[in-house]
């Protein structure tokens, strides 16, 4: 072989290497961080809680929010925060959050009232569809309108601070980082409770 056609060879086997490592990022017919089959499931590496990289896009409710990234700091993790009050265009925005953490590889991205409507429907999916072909699990709190496409996010989370057999926001979204076996829809609680001894 001449020195050319064996450059040429090797470029081809590396891109197929390339090809093959982006795809298996990628289960098929399912959601990343989906552990409801598990022949689906995207193997994520264990992390501690404060080495996991949460990104948390906002809602126009910043209360909810503030409440949201303090049960999370509550719980050992280190979330950045990207808000979307205030903006032109909030739907927007959110996505455009979105889109940088999954440049910045976060390990979860957590979506706070996400609202998918006809006018936004296609910017979502293509948003929502970025995350998943990197292999990085999306997972809708307090949602408005959920994509109907459910291979797009792992879970949804409904806050209800009054339940007290729901499940701290924290432990949630590290087990769905972790990909430890969860629900589709998880009752979460922003609020910190004292257990009895």
């Amino acid at each position: 072989m001449t020195g050319s056609v064996r450059r040429a060879a090797a470029g081809l086997i590396a891109a197929a290497c390339i090809a093959s490592t982006l795809s298996a990022c990628t289960p098929y017919n399912a959601a990343v961080g989906d552990t409801q089959s598990a022949d689906d499931a995207v193997a994520h590496v264990m992390k501690d809680c404060n080495s996991l990289n949460v990104a948390m896009v906002g809602s126009q409710d910043v209360q909810a929010d503030r409440m949201a990234m303090d049960a999370l700091k509550t719980g050992g993790l280190k979330p950045i925060y990207l808000p979307v009050s205030g903006t032109v265009d909030a739907q927007d925005t959110a996505q455009q959050g979105v889109k940088d953490m999954t440049q910045r590889m976060a390990d979860i991205i957590v979506i706070a009232g996400i609202d998918v409507s006809g006018a936004n429907h296609d910017g979502w999916y293509e948003t929502l569809d970025a995350p998943r072909q990197a292999g990085i699990p999306v997972v809708l709190l307090d949602p408005i309108s959920v994509p109907t496409d459910d291979t797009l996010f792992a879970a949804t989370l409904k806050t209800n601070d009054r339940m007290t057999d729901a499940k701290p926001l924290a432990d949630a979204v590290s087990a769905i980082a972790n990909n430890d076996p969860h629900d589709r829809e998880i009752i979460v609680s922003t609020v910190e409770r004292k257990t009895r001894e």
